[in-house]
């Protein structure tokens, strides 16, 4: 290296290594004086500036073709200089008396700039469990427009008891499935196949695991073959396996405690008994994109015309109620995204034990479209109602 860039070179690892050390002495003088005592706001300057310019240092011997020794490595290492600016912590005023005085009372109270947010506590959501029965099954008709557009499918299909639970309440997991097909017009343009199964705790109705195998073909179809796996591990902690025709990408995600796969949703929200005005929340893992679903009773209603599977089920016209939700895409904090566009939907579920689901209302990308119940199967004769089913 000639003479002059090595010159150069030193000048430039000194800056940076004098800049370093004045942004940290920087961002102490700028603190409040009750965040740091005087006696102890010296020594940690000198050792910020002193790892600073020894990390400057062992950077530049590198930069010139040296190894180095282990010992500098593992300093070089161990040496990360505290991000002073920008600290990792969640104030919140609270109302509590004072547990710790002096200075471990005003480190408590820190007044740094929090430019990041921690996950929300959220408290879980109701227990639906008891709403699951083996057997049950639902056919709806879909329509797009008033024409008919596809089918849709989705019910229990198997129920696996835990021998090996220590309580005295019968525990295990249910399997769910659900199935979406296109027909008549909308086959013309494209065609859709999505497979859905999932598999939920018995008591809680909390997903264990999901498998979600969707087939396309058609106009503007881009992915043909999409297979998503999605375990829960735990409240809070998923596991994404998404498969796009045969590009596979893996991640984990840290999602709200109250996170259902859709199937699963749809079977919390079938089994909210709202009064009038009352509200429930709850978010959606929809393959990699997370949502966040907001459901209000509307009371008593009607459904004009009732689908003609009603009379056979014995549902009388004022029998239902009136379930409005909103469909909106969050980031991991559960904050709407506003560019983002907000979906709604109507469901009219019977007000007895049963919660049959006649309907279902909602606005997608491409239209309103309709689900009409065409096909109800019971619950197999030796799965009784729970007595806490509403």
């Amino acid at each position: 290296m000639p003479v002059g860039s090595r010159t150069l070179h030193r000048a430039r690892v000194f800056t940076a290594a004098l800049s370093c050390a004045v942004f940290g002495l920087g961002i102490l003088a700028a603190s409040p004086a009750h965040a740091f005592d005087a006696p102890s706001a010296k020594p940690e300057q000198k050792r910020v500036g002193f790892h600073a310019n020894r990390e400057a240092k062992i950077r530049a011997r590198g930069s010139k073709g040296k190894r180095g020794s282990a010992h500098e490595r593992r300093e070089l290492e161990a040496s990360r200089i505290p991000n002073l600016g920008h600290p990792n912590l969640q104030v919140k005023p609270t109302k509590r008396s004072e547990v710790a005085v002096g200075w471990s009372g005003r480190a408590t109270r820190p007044r740094f700039r929090d430019r990041r947010r921690r996950l929300p506590s959220r408290d879980r959501p109701s227990d639906y469990g008891g709403t699951l029965r083996l057997g049950e099954r639902f056919v709806f008709d879909v329509y797009f427009a008033g024409n008919p557009a596809g089918m849709a499918e989705a019910g229990v299909i198997d129920f696996t008891p835990d021998t090996t639970s220590p309580t005295k309440s019968p525990g295990g997991v249910f399997t769910l499935r659900g199935k979406a097909t296109t027909s008549g017009v909308i086959s013309l343009f494209t065609s859709m196949a999505d497979v859905m199964t999932t598999q939920v705790d018995a008591s809680t109705g909390a997903p264990l695991h999901s498998a979600n195998l969707l087939e396309r073909n058609g106009f503007g179809t881009k992915i043909k073959k999409r297979v998503t796996q999605t375990d829960f591990e735990g409240r809070g902690h998923i596991r994404i396996s998404d498969d796009r025709d045969g590009k596979t990408t893996k991640r984990t995600k840290t999602v709200p405690s109250n996170t259902f796969d859709p199937l699963s949703a749809m079977a919390w929200v079938r089994a909210q008994s709202l009064d009038s005005g009352q509200r429930a929340s709850a978010y959606v893992i929809d393959g990699r994109t997370l949502l966040r679903v907001d459901v209000v009773g509307r009371g008593s209603t009607t459904l004009d015309p009732l689908p003609s599977i009603g009379a056979g089920l014995d549902v009388q016209p004022g029998d239902l109620n009136l379930l409005e939700g909103t469909v909106r895409r969050v980031d991991r904090y559960g904050v709407p995204m506003p560019e983002k566009r907000t979906y709604t939907f109507r469901a009219y579920v019977t007000n007895d034990r049963r919660r049959l689901l006649l309907a279902i209302e909602t606005d997608m990308w491409l239209g309103v479209i309709r689900l009409t119940l065409a096909q109800y199967d019971p619950p197999n004769q030796d799965s009784q109602l729970p007595a806490n089913v509403p």
